[in-house]
C-alpha cells in the first residue's frame, strides 16, 4: 500500500508482520501479536521487491499506528522504542515538537551537541525532552533552555562539551576527519591495499581535516619519511579511458585516503617538536612552528570557482577577502597539543605491547 513520498506498507505472511519501506529499503516493522513497532537493525540498507509481498489495507495501517494514517516518517519513528532511534531520529522528533527552541541555531547544535557524544542515549533523549517539555510549561526563553542542556551534560558526564577547543574524537568518525591509529604492516607489496594492513582500531583517534591542515600539518610533512619502506610500497592504481589500469607508487604525504606511515621514532620526534612548540607559545617566543601556525590553511582559503546564487562578482570579492591568518588563541592550540601528545604516546606504548609498529594518518 502507498503511504507517502516513496513509503508503502506490506504484509510478510510467513511471520505475521508489516514492513514499511523506503524506495523498496526495509525501514520500520510491526508486530501485530505483540502489537510493538520497531525501527529495522539495518535501515536503508536491505532491499526487498515490494511486489512479490502481500498489500496492507488502511485499516490494518490505522490499527497499527493507534488510529492514525501515517502521513510523515515521524508518525513511525514516535512509535519505536527510544533505544532504537538514531540520532538524526531523535533530532526531527524535537524539530517537530519544540520547533520554537530547535529553529534557534545554538539551541539545535547544543541538543545535536548533547545527543552525538551521549553514551547513555536513551536517558540523554528522556532528559532533553524534560527540558524542552519544562520550557514550554514555564515559557522559558531559549537562553535559559541552554543553560539547562549544558548543565545536564556536566551532570552526566562531568565535563563541558561546549567550552571551545580543537577537537579531538576517540574512535572513528567517517566524516571529514583524518585518522590516526596504530597499524603493522602484514604485506609489503602494496602497502595501499588496505587489507595488507593490521589496524588497531581500538586506539584509534579522529581529527577533523582543517584542524590537522592548520595545527598538524607543519609537523606531519617534516616528519613524513618518503625512504621508509612502507610509505614507499603504496601504489596508486587508477584506470584512464585511453590507456587502461595504470599503477604508480605514492611518493610522498597523501591527503586522502592512504595510509602515511610513521616510526615510533618519527613520532616521538613530532611529539618533540610539539613539546618545544607549547613552550614557545606559552612564553610568546617563536620557532619554525609557530611562524607556519599563523598561516591559515584549510577550507576557509580556499579559491571559490562557483556558488549558487552568487554573482561572479560576489565569487571575486570573497576570493579577495579570504583569510591568510589564523588568530586561534595560543591557549587553545597549547590544550590541544597536550590532549594529542598523550595520545600519540599511548599509541605507541600500546603498539608497542600488541606488535604494531607503525602509526598511520590517514586523511578522509
Amino acid at each position: 500500500m502507498k503511504l507517502f513520498d516513496d513509503f508503502e506498507a506490506v504484509r510478510f505472511p510467513e511471520e505475521n508482520l508489516i514492513f514499511i519501506t523506503h524506495n523498496e529499503y526495509l525501514y520500520y516493522i510491526y508486530d501485530p501479536t505483540y502489537k510493538n513497532w520497531r525501527k529495522h537493525r539495518r535501515t536503508g540498507q536491505e532491499r526487498i521487491t515490494v511486489k512479490n509481498y502481500q498489500e496492507v489495507s488502511k485499516e490494518e495501517i490505522m490499527d497499527a499506528m493507534n488510529g492514525i494514517f501515517p502521513k510523515k516518517e515521524t508518525d513511525f519513528i514516535r512509535l519505536c522504542a527510544p533505544s532504537q532511534l538514531y540520532t538524526m531520529d531523535m533530532m526531527r522528533l524535537f524539530q517537530e515538537d519544540y520547533a520554537q527552541y530547535m529553529a534557534d541555531d545554538t539551541v539545535y547544535y547544543s541538543v545535536d551537541k548533547v545527543l552525538s557524544v551521549s553514551n547513555i542515549h536513551t536517558k540523554s533523549f528522556f532528559a532533553l525532552k524534560t527540558i524542552f517539555d519544562d520550557a514550554l510549561a514555564l515559557q522559558q526563553t531559549k537562553e535559559e533552555v541552554l543553560i539547562k542542556i549544558k548543565e545536564l551534560y556536566s551532570n552526566f558526564y562531568g565535563r563541558d562539551i561546549f567550552k571551545e577547543e580543537i577537537e579531538i574524537i576517540d574512535g572513528h568518525d567517517c566524516s571529514s576527519y583524518f585518522w590516526i591509529m596504530p597499524v603493522r604492516v602484514v604485506d609489503c607489496t602494496d602497502t595501499n591495499d588496505w587489507d595488507n594492513i593490521a589496524e588497531m582500531k581500538s586506539a584509534e583517534i579522529s581529527i577533523e581535516e582543517d584542524d590537522v591542515s592548520q595545527y598538524l600539518a607543519p609537523f606531519l610533512y617534516k616528519h613524513f619519511d618518503n625512504e621508509l619502506e612502507a610509505n614507499k610500497n603504496r601504489m596508486d592504481i587508477y584506470w584512464t579511458e585511453s590507456d587502461g589500469v595504470h599503477t604508480k607508487y605514492i611518493d610522498s604525504f597523501a591527503w586522502y585516503l592512504t595510509h602515511n606511515f610513521y616510526t615510533h621514532d618519527s613520532v616521538m620526534n613530532i611529539i618533540k617538536d610539539l613539546e618545544d612548540t607549547i613552550r614557545a607559545l606559552s612564553a610568546g617566543k617563536e620557532n619554525e612552528f609557530t611562524v607556519k601556525l599563523r598561516e591559515k590553511r584549510g577550507t576557509k582559503t580556499y579559491k571559490l570557482l562557483y556558488a549558487k546564487d552568487m554573482s561572479s562578482e560576489q565569487i571575486k570579492e570573497y576570493n579577495d577577502t579570504r583569510p591568510t591568518v589564523d588568530n586561534t588563541e595560543p591557549e587553545m592550540i597549547i590544550d590541544f597539543y597536550r590532549r594529542l601528545i598523550y595520545r600519540l604516546e599511548y599509541m605507541i606504548k600500546i603498539g608497542q605491547e600488541k606488535g604494531y609498529d607503525l602509526i598511520s594518518v590517514m586523511g578522509p
